[in-house]
């Protein structure tokens, strides 16, 4: 690059205007952190209480991220196009949000290593089985087993019509 394209870039107002523009989205991305700590900390909240999420305060988080990733695709130039306000908020890509479950108790026993020890080995190799995949369900029918021909069987007429 020669001194030439430095002066014309540097005279340029279109880079000193955008520059302005990342500074304004920069300071919106920090006030956008803070509110979604608080959506966070709100979300956690009614989980506690009402054992469900709030699903006004999921789209708005939703709506929220979709406007963080917009501005940052401006201020990384990968997008020209500049957020709110000066282009419509961003909707929620999830319409139904009843799909997304909320946190659930999970109810399952503990076996300590001493425990699973004082079981018989047999019972052991059978629960290793399972877990591995490797045991076939109950009522499985037992596949045949093929047999290999040697090479004098071939020459002997079959039994079998």
């Amino acid at each position: 690059m020669n001194n030439d394209d430095l002066k014309r870039n540097l005279s340029s107002g279109n880079q000193w205007v955008r520059l302005i523009y990342m500074v304004l989205f920069a300071l919106c991305l920090q006030v956008a952190a803070w509110l979604l700590m608080a959506v966070v900390v709100l979300q956690f909240l009614f989980s506690i209480i009402n054992g469900k999420s709030n699903d006004n305060l999921r789209r708005f988080g939703d709506q929220l991220a979709s406007y963080v990733y917009q501005a940052i695709q401006f201020l990384i130039y990968n997008s020209n196009e500049k957020p709110f306000p000066f282009a419509e908020w961003p909707e929620s890509d999830v319409e139904d949000l009843s799909g997304y479950g909320a946190a659930e108790e999970v109810s399952a026993e503990v076996v300590s290593t001493e425990a699973k020890s004082e079981k018989g080995s047999s019972e052991d190799e059978a629960e290793d089985a399972i877990i591995l995949g490797s045991a076939e369900p109950e009522g499985a029918e037992e596949k045949p087993e093929l047999v290999e021909e040697s090479a004098d069987d071939a020459d002997k007429p079959s039994d079998k019509n």
